[in-house]
């Protein structure tokens, strides 16, 4: 009778252990869950100000500039850039983005643009065919009407290069390219530790 008991009462010892490192792994996961539930309810609030705010940048250059066209192509996935994309774009009534056209373009196809975009703070290009050697870059730019363009790195802490902000003209203008430089500038100030990575 006694090994039977003591049996019983070491079988209900180890159901109990058991039991209450069962229900304590069930509380944490429960609460794991919920942490990484409203860790990702702000991440989304967060992205939703920053989009906005990555937008009201853009029309603000896109206005203050007389711009026609005003993106951010970004290199993706950051550390090991195989592609660029363009998330964000604004653009004057009439004048087509140039959005469609960069979605997930490889990286090797605009070789030695992605590589000045990533290289030089800033560019300066006002004259396509003469200061643009990379002959896919070229092409996109005189197919979609561009007579003019500047273009600032994006950079945050982690990475030196993680967008590039351009600002494109239609038509050849007489514009202060320090102005154009300052502008862009500020408005890199207020984008670049804040945007999105595009995955």
């Amino acid at each position: 009778m006694e090994i039977s008991a003591i049996i019983t009462a070491i079988g209900t010892i180890i159901m109990g252990t058991f039991g209450f490192l069962q229900y304590r792994f069930n509380k944490k996961a429960d609460f794991d869950y919920e942490v990484k539930r409203k860790e990702i309810e702000r991440q989304s609030y967060r992205r939703a100000d920053n989009s906005a705010i990555i937008i009201r940048e853009l029309y603000n250059l896109l206005h203050n500039l007389h711009a026609d066209r005003v993106y951010i192509v970004q290199p993706h996935p950051l550390g090991n850039e195989e592609s660029i994309s363009i998330y964000y774009e604004v653009t004057r009534k009439s004048v087509l983005g140039m959005k469609s056209q960069i979605q997930n373009l490889n990286i090797k196809s605009l070789a030695v643009m992605t590589g000045d975009m990533a290289e030089n703070l800033y560019i300066s290009i006002t004259n396509i065919d003469e200061q643009i050697k990379d002959r896919y870059a070229k092409s996109m730019f005189l197919n979609n009407g561009t007579e003019q363009v500047y273009i600032k790195r994006l950079s945050d802490n982690r990475y030196d290069w993680n967008g590039s902000l351009f600002v494109e003209f239609t038509k050849k203008v007489e514009i202060d390219s320090d102005m154009v430089r300052t502008e862009m500038h500020e408005a890199a100030s207020s984008i670049q530790y804040i945007l999105p990575e595009i995955r």
